[in-house]
């Protein structure tokens, strides 16, 4: 029985065990595994679950699990130890892409992440906040050697146009202000259709009526190659802001083979100038692993130069770990001690490009949209590059103010409102 409508629905047998209890959901890893348990939360909330935030207080706990990276991986296996006695489910991408580590906990329930986009869902319906996911497919179309989330996730599988703007819609009239677009790869949407499909989208997201805007997630260069121009060109759109993530992984383009990440340097450099050609003030996020099988001292420069060159608006650094299942190679494995510092220098390099930047900042004046708030008092708003911009006033979530920007703390900005608009 729907609790909320009244109206008798047919659910899988995990929905069934799981209605009417208390719900604990830990979720870890990318913005995709938050959409997934945003999903767990609309289904187990209609079957009449009630979703409490300590682990101690539920009937049951869902483990929506990562396994980017060793390092991670551990901290799940730790957490299904510290759980036992509870009755676990699990979900994500550690039981379809490391099931046997699931051997060691026979009592531990999987929960497939195909099995909750089976339930269908209402989108008429959405849960309110300022912050909404709406994903756009899973999978990807790439081959990166290092890997092991696509054995998880598989092939590119996109979901249809309608249905997402069906869902942007609902999070909108639920009180939604940024919506955060994610997949796998964001710009391998429509391939499996036979049609690179990204620019499409962000056409029709900007036709939708009311204030809210959308983040784009990771995109691969090698996918967004064909489409570049379109989608730079839909990026020019009042519903977007003006920020793309687009991971490097390396400088060298040596390295990029041994990764199997399908383009070099030249072309991931020409991507990021037909953006900014199109889109000025556009932020550019990227990633970076470092200590790859192999990776030599003049390889690692290499990233270190690309970096000063590049002059990323946000950066996220990765020391290499195999994973099983991946297919990197173990010869010629780094040790952890040249990882790590090789990890520092890059922090540091990000560290001090973000803050000259931020510095820059302090002093102008920009259009901001409140997003969130973080405290009472407080809040944080956005600016159309995606700039985050901490103020000390009780603002309304979804208005517009001209905001004047009075320090950096590197990660973000702090400001005060100049006039409100509205």
């Amino acid at each position: 029985m729907d609790e909320k409508s009244g109206e008798s629905l047919s659910y899988p047998p995990w929905v069934q065990a799981l209605s009417g209890q208390k719900i604990c959901i830990l979720t870890f890893g990318c913005t995709y595994n938050e959409g997934d348990s945003d999903r767990l939360k609309h289904i187990l909330t209609r079957a009449g679950s009630l979703l409490v935030e300590d682990p101690q207080d539920a009937d049951a706990v869902i483990l929506n699990t990562c396994i980017v990276i060793e390092k991670t991986e551990r901290k799940m296996i730790r957490l299904l130890k510290d759980l036992e006695g509870k009755e676990i489910w699990v979900t994500g991408c550690l039981p379809t892409a490391r099931a046997a580590i699931l051997n060691e906990f026979p009592a531990v329930r999987i929960l497939s992440p195909d099995s909750i986009h089976a339930v269908d869902l209402d989108h008429n319906v959405a849960p309110s906040g300022p912050v909404a996911v709406v994903q756009i497919g899973s999978g990807c179309l790439g081959h990166c050697t290092y890997c092991i989330t696509r054995h998880a996730r598989g092939r590119i599988k996109s979901n249809p146009i309608e249905e997402i703007i069906s869902q942007i819609r609902a999070a909108v009239q639920g009180g939604a202000v940024e919506i955060r677009l994610t997949g796998q790869d964001l710009s391998a949407y429509g391939y499996d259709w036979g049609t690179p499909s990204l620019h499409t989208l962000l056409l029709a997201i900007g036709e939708i009526k009311g204030t809210f805007f959308v983040r784009l997630g990771m995109m691969n260069p090698a996918t967004l190659l064909p489409i570049i121009h379109e989608v730079a060109d839909a990026l020019d759109n009042d519903h977007i802001f003006s920020f793309v993530h687009l991971p490097v992984q390396s400088g060298s383009d040596q390295v990029l083979k041994r990764m199997g990440r399908e383009y070099n340097l030249p072309t991931y450099l020409m991507l990021v100038d037909a953006l900014k050609k199109k889109n000025p003030d556009i932020s550019i996020a990227t990633d970076v692993i470092t200590g790859f099988v192999a990776e030599s001292e003049d390889e690692f420069k290499e990233t270190c130069e690309l970096l000063v060159a590049l002059q990323p608006d946000a950066l996220n650094v990765t020391r290499y770990s195999y994973r099983p299942g991946s297919t990197a190679p173990r010869v010629g494995e780094l040790p952890d001690r040249i990882k790590k510092d090789r990890s520092r220098e890059l922090i540091r390099i990000g560290y001090a490009i973000l803050k000259t930047k931020k510095v820059a900042l302090v002093g102008r004046t920009e259009e901001v949209v409140i997003t969130e708030k973080l405290r009472e008092g407080t809040v944080m708003g956005r600016t159309r590059s995606y700039t985050g911009i901490v103020i000390a006033e009780d603002l309304l979530v979804g208005s517009l103010h001209m905001v004047e920007f009075t320090g950096e703390r590197t990660q973000y900005l702090t400001g005060r409102v100049i006039r409100s608009l509205y």
